[in-house]
């Protein structure tokens, strides 16, 4: 949190003095993190996370575990969209390699426009969201790079450009198939619109579990989750949707998502 990794004053007397040490705060957090530290990384050895836990046991005992069957980590910034970047990225990368993956995924894109304005998102920025996500899939598959594809999801615009279509297809999906996802969330949100309002659409609030079986759903592209956390034994491995033998892995600590490759 804020307050306990920064040293923020929680308790200060005056709220008002807090509020705007906490607002001072955070802008120099946003500014700290945008100069040092791209939207999506370049690969790196998983044996470096050993150092930023050189003092626990516990996340240093997963992380071993870890090195036995993944070898890089492409760090994703932690700005409250690395679940979706992170699934961007390997969605275009893997749409470039696999021919079927790129049929599916087209198909369904195809979609996904009409679908969207049924559902009563507006029309004009929904088309624009959606030409430019395909256009953009469609130019990586045709001729990009690693190289190409980290220039695109670095350029600050275009990637959250495409990061914006990935939340409403994901707000899309709860929403049309809001009977199997309301259990998730009842009691919490007068119906699914609202859920997608607070928790789906706004730009910095992080993926959970019902968002990410949702997208993964939609674009029938799954994942591997492990989660690497300060519980006893190894990482846990958890496949979405269920069933799937999914090519993409991405790695989980407590508010955070990342790239695994083996």
């Amino acid at each position: 949190g804020i307050n306990a990794e920064y040293g923020v004053d929680m308790a200060a007397e005056d709220p008002i003095s807090r509020d705007e040490s906490i607002v001072a705060q955070m802008d120099q957090i946003s500014a700290e993190i945008a100069t040092v530290s791209p939207l999506v990384n370049t690969t790196e050895p998983v044996a470096n996370l050993a150092k930023e836990y050189s003092q626990d046991e516990k996340f240093l005992a997963k992380i071993e575990h870890l090195t036995k069957n993944y070898t890089l980590i492409r760090r994703v910034r932690g700005d409250g969209n690395c679940f979706y970047r992170a699934y961007a990225f390997s969605l275009f990368d893997n749409c470039q390699k696999d021919k079927d993956l790129r049929e599916s995924v087209f198909g369904k894109l195809d979609m996904t426009l009409d679908w969207l304005v049924k559902l009563g998102f507006p029309s004009f920025t929904t088309e624009d969201f959606h030409e430019t996500f395909v256009d953009t899939l469609k130019a990586h598959c045709e001729g990009g790079t690693t190289e190409s594809l980290l220039e695109t999801f670095n350029n600050d615009g275009m990637s959250n450009y495409l990061v914006v279509y990935i939340r409403l297809l994901t707000s899309g999906q709860l929403q049309e198939c809001s009977d199997d996802y309301l259990p998730f969330v009842e009691g919490l949100y007068a119906d699914m619109k609202e859920f997608c309002d607070k928790e789906v659409m706004p730009v910095d609030r992080e993926a959970d579990h019902i968002q990410i079986k949702a997208l993964t759903e939609c674009l029938r592209f799954p994942i591997k989750l492990v989660y690497v956390d300060r519980t006893d034994g190894g990482p846990t491995e958890l496949v979405i949707p269920d069933g799937y033998d999914p090519t993409v892995t991405l790695i989980y600590r407590p508010g955070h998502y990342d790239m695994l490759y083996k």
